[in-house]
């Protein structure tokens, strides 16, 4: 084509068909910009003669208005009439100035405008001398009448006219210029450019019908060879999805199958027939058919040259018969029959070798490109049939060697039945021998032949020992296998949890930010560590969890399981993320199912929870459900049902599988490792039960949990080893675990295990909703109360009453939604009950008065049980027993409402020493609190009876009397049985001293190196002092003394430990609390620092450690009876049953795991130490 194209005639055509009409438009262009710039020159002038005559008209309508202003004046003497006389002079000053800017450019017209500004002045003068004299009352008729002023005026309306019809005249002359110049340029214009243009189209025409041709041949010979490319596209498309289509095929009927469908959709083949060669007959057998009638598919084999299929095979080249005879193949369908227009017969070839053949026929002509592909997949397809018979081969090849080896084994059971009888035959022969020596000649023959036999069976006999050593051999690799797995996962555990340890813990100090020196921000970013460390935690332990039970090391410990308890548990756990997806929670159990049932609850919760948890991930709207009902007879049916993406059928199994989900990008959008429905699975069977799921894409799942209402457990299964502890902690004696529940109320351990008293009065098993109330109408600015009550119909009371005595009213129905609003509100009081439905309202209240942006706030507790003394003791401000009269809940407000408008608190100091009383005023006095302190009990009793004081500090040495006096007076006081009272004491107190005290006091404070801080705590909390109101210093005592704990305050703890970050992470949690820490590398320098006789009181013992271990180490220390007492808490990264168990054995009297739970470490310290 580029030979065929003049390239010099072509770049001609471009230039004059482009170039010269580009420059023609160019030029068209300048000339329209010209003229338009001509028009808007013009424009601009006749817009400017519009404004010089608009302008004028307006200076005459002000000079008329003047003249009308001033001639009512003369009329009626009234001054109205001159305001507008006044304001138009000076309007028609301003015009006049404009208008002469306006046509500064005509010189005639500028004369004209002074020629009427001096008639206007000269005829001003006259009307002022004219309004002069009717002021005056003088005769101004002659003057009117002798046209003083009215010869100006008339003059100047001339003036004005002459000077429009100057501009007049200017604008219509502008405008015929105009006119007349556009039409000429254009018609010229026009006139040109059809000239040109019809020039140019004669000639480009001409040119272009030339240039056609050539392009016309070019384009036919590229059609061309796009249909080239299109076969071949073809062609190799269908190479390769025969290709596809064998994947996964592994008999040679599949394969053939395959191929024949394949050709048949491809080269629209109706009939189809492929034969492949018989390795033991070397025919060709029909293996597989496409399209035949019953008839027709039965036999159909042939040797080579026999028939066209054998000829094919022969000659190995394809053939092609066309308009073969009506007779020669039927097709027929359920609608009619047709006879094939064409057959094709294609040998298969493999390593040159032709093993299959296959024949096709069509309704249609055969075509060039269909030939090709079957040419081209021929040795595609003799391949495909060569791997099919070999992996046939092969299969028949794995029958032959199971049947022999399970003839061997009846041979060998054979042999070893006639080896018995053997040794007994030869006991016998013996025998025989011994009574028939006389017959020894006759049977050395047959001597001769049993020893041959016996030589032949001992050899029988060593072949089957070889073959018991190697399987003994096996069996001992086995074993070998399975010890290095259980050392694997120990180490795993280990290597995981020693480095995870450490980040929990300094996530834990960075989330907590003591100092108070990080931003929101850093807090957030300690959160997400602490938040991603714990996922990979929980991740170990489902993987240890399922090798256990792969083990079988899982032991089912049945007890009785209260299904509320359960319910509340999982709603409590689930509320928070189904309302952080705006889901539906839903958790019933139907009627007539029984309240408890007998299995292990430490594994069933187990599994509701990943069932739960899954459905919750999974569902982005709608709602989960958990139904508990009754399944048959003796079983008991968790139904868990979502809305969410559902599960394809295919998927149901493998998503029990370990590491299996549904889909591989499930695990990309949704997290999880896919072990949690795998061990539920394996737990439900343990448990006697088992997991069943429905499912459908899109439409959500159904997981149906089955289990025995009474599981039976032989006794034989119990491992006393497991029956010390199931969680971390372990053996820990029956006095440490009910200390352990005492401190519930302050311990986020048991938060976080869901610790707290159950509701009362039937409020466990359903979180009510809030009533109406006015958190989203508020009407009383810095007048709140907030209650937290669960029951309804009294929350209602209690709001109608809060209403009338002029207080908004909010409600929480549970701890948890009652503390956050507290927190975001900062009510002005806090009604709360005790019984709550989700945690104990003394739990709430510790919570709230532990925390400094919530302390301060009074709290008056209203409940149906007596816990006076407790509530008093964490810093409540009342305590009213239910039921209550009205009167009663009217004045526990009133007296709250009394003391918040008194914002001056008094505290009474009684002290006999002179400067510690000083430093108490010292320490206690703010801008909101006033200190009276005395020196005797008769001044403090005065004062009592004097003033109303809001806490009391007092010690019990008095030179007149002592503590005990004081508080006994106190308590026979109804008026101020609840003032609080803090003893403040330098001597120790024994224990009948410390539980005579605890009657009265709240709160029992020893003078020594922290007393300062604790005694300034203890005040703030009982006055409700607001902490960020107080003096910078007392602020920083405050966070001092929230940092130490008196369990650990003196107290020596050792801590052996070799890991550098373990050590900086625990010395940064047990030092802040008060103890002094000593560190040990190993077991052997922790050996040597107990010998050193320092004075430990705990000692925490990491369990791998170089040159002598923690176990070791343990062991060692319990051998010495002066240790023999010396509390020790063993620390280990390995989570395996039998770790437990050896650390228990070895010596400890404690365990916890890696990573370290700073709460329950702190709290397993605690108990011992207070033990000790």
């Amino acid at each position: 084509m580029t030979d065929a194209i003049d390239q010099r005639s072509f770049r001609r055509i471009i230039q004059r068909n482009i170039a010269l009409p580009l420059v023609m438009g160019l030029v068209n262009v300048a000339v329209f910009i010209g003229l338009v710039v001509y028009l808007v020159s013009t424009m601009s002038w006749v817009e400017h003669s519009e404004r010089v005559i608009g302008d004028a008209n307006e200076m005459m309508r002000l000079a008329v208005e003047r003249q009308s202003s001033s001639r009512g004046f003369f009329i009626t003497g009234d001054e109205r009439f001159l305001s507008q006389y006044e304001v138009g002079e000076r309007q028609f000053q301003s015009e006049l100035d404009s208008l002469m800017k306006l046509v500064q450019d005509n010189p005639p017209q500028v004369e004209t405008l002074k020629r009427i500004q001096a008639i206007h002045a000269l005829w001003n003068r006259s009307v002022d001398e004219v309004i002069e004299l009717r002021r005056k009352g003088a005769d101004y008729s002659g003057a009117i009448q002798a046209g003083k002023g009215q010869r100006e005026f008339d003059e100047t309306r001339r003036e004005f006219t002459s000077f429009l019809d100057i501009e007049l005249a200017l604008r219509q002359q502008r405008s015929a210029a105009a006119r007349s110049l556009t039409a000429v340029v254009v018609g010229t214009f026009l006139l040109f450019s059809l000239l040109v243009s019809g020039v140019l189209a004669w000639r480009g025409r001409r040119e272009l019908l030339e240039l056609s041709g050539t392009y016309d041949d070019a384009l036919r010979q590229e059609l061309e060879h796009t249909e080239v490319l299109k076969r071949q596209v073809w062609v190799r498309s269908g190479q390769r999805l025969l290709a596809e289509k064998m994947v996964g095929q592994s008999s040679l009927a599949s394969v053939g199958q395959a191929t024949l469908d394949f050709l048949a959709n491809y080269l629209d083949a109706l009939v189809s027939a492929l034969y492949v060669r018989d390795a033991a007959a070397g025919d060709l057998r029909r293996v597989a058919t496409h399209g035949f009638s019953h008839e027709q598919a039965s036999g159909g084999s042939f040797r080579d040259s026999e028939g066209l299929v054998g000829q094919a095979a022969s000659s190995r080249r394809t053939a092609v018969l066309k308009d073969i005879p009506a007779t020669y193949l039927t097709v027929t369908s359920g609608l009619g029959s047709g006879v094939p227009r064409n057959l094709v017969v294609l040998p298969v070839v493999n390593d040159d070798v032709v093993n299959g053949v296959i024949e096709l026929a069509f309704m249609r002509d055969v075509e060039d490109r269909d030939l090709e592909l079957l040419e081209l997949i021929a040795n595609s397809a003799g391949g495909f049939i060569a791997a099919a018979q070999y992996r046939e081969r092969l299969q028949e090849t794995l029958a032959e060697a199971q049947q022999l080896n399970e003839e061997m084994q009846v041979q060998q059971e054979e042999l070893r039945v006639a080896n018995e009888g053997l040794e007994e035959r030869g006991r016998a022969l013996i025998d025989s021998q011994a009574r028939l020596q006389s017959h020894q000649a006759e049977l050395e023959q047959t001597n001769t032949q049993l020893e041959e036999y016996a030589q032949r069976l001992e050899r029988q006999k060593a072949e089957l020992v070889s073959a018991q050593q190697s399987l003994s051999a096996n069996a001992a690799r086995l074993e070998q296998t399975s010890r290095y797995k259980s050392e694997f996962l120990a180490n795993m555990s280990h290597e995981l949890r020693t480095p995870l340890n450490s980040s929990l813990i300094l996530a834990r100090l960075l989330q907590e930010n003591r100092g108070g020196n990080l931003t929101d921000e850093q807090v957030h970013y300690a959160q997400t560590i602490h938040s991603s460390n714990s996922d990979l935690l929980n991740l170990i332990n489902d993987i240890l969890d399922l090798s256990k039970v792969e083990a079988g090391h899982i032991v089912m410990e049945p007890e009785t399981v209260v299904l509320d308890t359960v319910m509340r548990s999982m709603r409590e756990m689930f509320s928070p993320i189904a309302e952080g997806k705006a889901l539906t929670l839903t958790i019933t159990r139907a009627p007539g199912t029984p309240g408890t049932i007998v299995t292990d609850h430490q594994r069933l919760v187990q599994i509701l929870r990943n069932l739960l948890s899954n459905a919750l991930k999974f569902t982005e709207r709608g709602e989960v459900a958990l139904g508990i009902s009754v399944d048959g007879a003796g079983e008991i049916r968790f139904e868990v049902r979502d809305s969410g993406i559902g599960i394809a059928a295919d998927k149901l199994e493998m998503i029990f599988e370990a590491f299996q989900q549904a889909d591989g990008s499930t695990s990309r959008h949704y997290g999880g490792s896919g072990l949690g429905l795998s061990i539920s699975r394996k737990f439900a069977e343990l448990l006697g039960g088992r997991i069943d799921v429905v499912s459908e894409p899109g439409a959500g799942s159904v997981f149906t949990l089955r289990l025995p209402l009474d599981l039976a457990m032989p006794a034989a299964a119990l491992d006393p080893a497991r029956a010390a502890q199931q969680a971390d902690v372990l053996t820990a004696p029956q006095d440490a675990r009910e200390a352990l529940r005492a401190t519930g109320v302050a311990n986020p351990v048991a938060q976080a295990n869901g610790g707290g008293q159950g509701g009362q009065g039937g409020h466990g098993a359903m979180l009510a909703k809030p009533i109406a109330d006015d958190r989203d109408n508020r009407h009383r600015p810095g007048r709140l109360i907030l209650a937290i009550e669960d029951d309804l119909v009294f929350a209602g009371i209690l709001r109608d009453l809060v209403h009338e005595l002029d207080f908004d009213f909010v409600h929480a129905a549970d701890g948890s939604s009652g503390v956050a609003l507290v927190r975001d509100m900062q009510p002005t009081a806090v009604l709360l009950d005790v019984g709550l439905p989700d945690r104990s309202g003394l739990t709430v209240l510790e919570w709230l008065k532990s925390d400094p942006l919530t302390r301060h706030i009074p709290i008056h507790i209203v409940a149906a049980t007596d816990h006076i003394a407790k509530a008093l003791h964490l810093g409540a401000a009342g305590y009213t027993l239910k039921p209550a009269a009205r009167a009663t809940l009217e004045d526990a407000i009133r007296r709250i409402e009394g003391r918040l408008q008194h914002r001056l608190k008094r505290v009474l100091v009684i002290e006999d020493d002179t400067a510690m009383r000083e430093g108490i005023r010292d320490l206690l006095t703010n801008e909101t609190t006033e200190i009276v302190a005395v020196d005797t009990l008769a001044s403090a009793l005065e004062n009592l009876n004097l003033v109303d004081f809001d806490c009391v500090v007092t010690d019990l040495a008095l030179p007149d009397g002592t503590g005990y006096d004081l508080l006994e007076t106190l308590a026979a006081d109804p008026a101020r049985a609840l003032l609080p009272v803090i003893v403040y004491t330098g001597r120790a107190l024994s224990a009948d001293e410390e539980h005579r005290l605890r009657r009265y006091s709240k709160s029992i404070i020893i003078k020594g190196a922290r007393s300062p801080e604790r005694l300034l705590d203890e005040v703030t909390l009982f006055l409700h002092s607001v902490e960020s109101t107080l003096a910078p210093e007392q602020q920083r005592m405050l966070r001092t003394v929230r940092q130490r704990d008196d369990i650990f305050e003196g107290c020596s703890i050792l801590l052996a430990e070799d890991d550098a970050r373990n050590i900086f992470a625990l010395s940064h949690v047990i030092e802040p609390l008060g103890a002094k820490l000593f560190i040990a590398r190993n077991g052997r320098e922790a050996l040597e620092l107990l010998e050193q006789g320092h004075k430990i009181d705990l000692i925490l013992m990491d369990v791998m450690m170089p040159e002598m271990d923690g176990l070791a180490a343990t062991a060692a220390i319990r051998k010495d009876a002066r240790f023999m007492r010396l509390p020790i808490i063993a620390l280990t990264a390995k989570a395996m049953e039998h770790d437990r168990i050896r650390c228990i054995e070895a010596g400890a009297d404690d365990y916890i795991s890696k990573p370290i739970d700073i709460d329950k470490l702190v709290s397993l310290c605690r108990v011992w130490l207070r033990q000790r």
